[in-house]
């Protein structure tokens, strides 16, 4: 039996009582229960402690996928990057109000552009804050993140920028992939000026490399304001989270 079979049976069984000897009747909660029912529990108890199992394993491998896409931009790595995505054609990615880009080759040449791999190129994209919901069969995910951005060239002003991830996992072949990543900026500011005094808007589409298919959600950055809609509902009142101006 695999290790962590052994520890949830151990789980199970430490819940329930055991037996002093085969077939004899286990005393829980001052109710007999019988061989053949003490059996049905502990089934029912070790399916739904492997449910919760592979859930937790699911979120895990899906924070290593989102922390790996975020290494590979900072380093230039397009090509790695790009491979993190679904096969589906799909697959998708959207920066800012820069329009979605579709397919893992479209993918690759968006971040060989906007993040490329060169000296003097800066493109520090830490992810963090990371809310996971995994769908109950196990097959698909959404995932909210937030990045600080340091971009620039050396020598030239800089750029902070800021914002939260709204993005889309999809399981293939058992493994974890992007299917659809969205970066929304809420700022994007002058490195030199700071975002009080040299705000700037949101990315625009690349005219020379122009998307797919336009900005899916069009907004302003700061100093306009604008919140990105949130994939689950409040934890604690159940309701949906936005902003009513």
């Amino acid at each position: 039996m695999h290790r962590a079979q052994r520890f949830l049976a151990a789980l199970v069984v430490s819940g329930l009582g055991t037996a002093t000897q085969a077939g004899d009747p286990v005393v829980t909660d001052s109710k007999v229960i019988s061989e053949e029912r003490r059996l049905s529990l502990l089934e029912a108890r070790l399916s739904g402690l492997r449910l919760q199992v592979e859930r937790l394993e699911d979120r895990r491998a899906i924070e290593r996928l989102q922390q790996a896409y975020s290494h590979y931009v900072t380093a230039g790595r397009a090509h790695d990057a790009a491979r993190l995505f679904s096969r589906s054609p799909d697959a998708s990615i959207e920066w800012a109000q820069q329009g979605v880009y579709l397919g893992r080759a479209r993918i690759e040449a968006f971040l060989a552009k906007v993040a490329p791999s060169a000296p003097g190129v800066l493109h520090e994209t830490p992810t963090l804050q990371g809310v996971i919901h995994v769908a109950n069969d196990g097959r698909t995910a959404q995932g909210r993140w937030r990045s600080l951005v340091m971009a620039g060239v050396h020598g030239e002003d800089g750029s902070w920028i800021e914002g939260p991830y709204e993005n889309e996992y999809v399981k293939e072949d058992g493994v974890w992939r992007i299917r659809s990543l969205h970066w929304f900026t809420t700022v994007e500011a002058s490195y030199d000026k700071g975002w009080a005094k040299g705000a700037r808007q949101a990315a625009a589409p690349l005219k020379d490399l122009p998307p797919d298919r336009p900005p899916s959600v069009v907004y302003q950055s700061f100093p306009s304001y604008f919140l990105p809609p949130y994939h689950y509902t409040h934890p604690v009142t159940g309701k949906p989270v936005g902003w009513d101006p």
